[in-house]
């Protein structure tokens, strides 16, 4: 039955009475889009992996690893199991995600601002794009130049790359001998920076010439 609790505005012409509904119209659209958004981004942070987030970090992050140590660096490359982190004295690390226990520093999963103009195209929020790297292609970019291998086990070998097979490396030692590591057992690679790239860091950028 009608309800007489509420008198209408009779002194409101038909413009103000269309101009009351088309406010409640929207309301109940932002409504909408406010709870289409909140859905999208609970099911895209429900599908969120680490690399994607890594590829997403544009400040240094910290990482402990399992056996212990911490290593920090600007993110240079990610793949599903291996993360490369730049140093700030140049030396650079490909680390095996697996060995990985916690991060500092990674952004949010998702920015409100992605969220919104996604969702007003309708469409999922884009995840950063993540690279083809694996431990083959990253340890046969630079096979000469001298590594520190870190095992699961915390061994470090040092020497240059002489072999990268298909789930093995061969280290060439400095006396000559050949050590062969599986690459399932490698936490870690570092690489100092060469000489040139040395030079090159310690150059200021405002004359050119080496600081110290």
């Amino acid at each position: 039955m009608p309800s007489y609790d509420e008198v209408p505005n009779i002194e409101n012409g038909p413009e103000d009475l269309l101009a009351e509904v088309a406010a409640g119209l929207q309301s109940d659209t932002d409504a909408e889009v406010l709870a289409e958004a909140a859905e999208i981004l609970t099911a895209e942070r429900v599908s969120l992996g680490i690399v994607d987030r890594l590829s997403a970090a544009q400040r240094p992050v910290t990482m402990t690893l399992r056996s212990g140590c911490r290593v920090e660096g600007m993110v240079r490359d990610v793949g599903d199991r291996v993360v490369v982190l730049a140093g700030v004295d140049g030396a650079e690390q490909c680390i095996a995600i697996a060995s990985v226990i916690t991060i500092r520093g990674l952004p949010s999963s998702l920015s409100n601002e992605t969220v919104s103009n996604e969702t007003q195209r309708g469409q999922g929020v884009r995840r950063p794009a993540v690279g083809a790297l694996t431990w083959g292609s990253y340890l046969r970019a630079e096979s000469a130049s001298e590594s520190h291998v870190i095992l699961i086990d915390g061994t470090t070998i040092t020497g240059r790359l002489a072999l990268v097979g298909a789930d093995h490396v061969d280290l060439l030692l400095a006396d000559g001998a050949v050590t062969t590591c599986a690459i399932s057992s490698i936490s870690r690679v570092i690489r100092q920076p060469s000489r040139s790239q040395r030079d090159g860091m310690r150059r200021t950028p405002e004359s050119g010439r080496t600081s110290g």
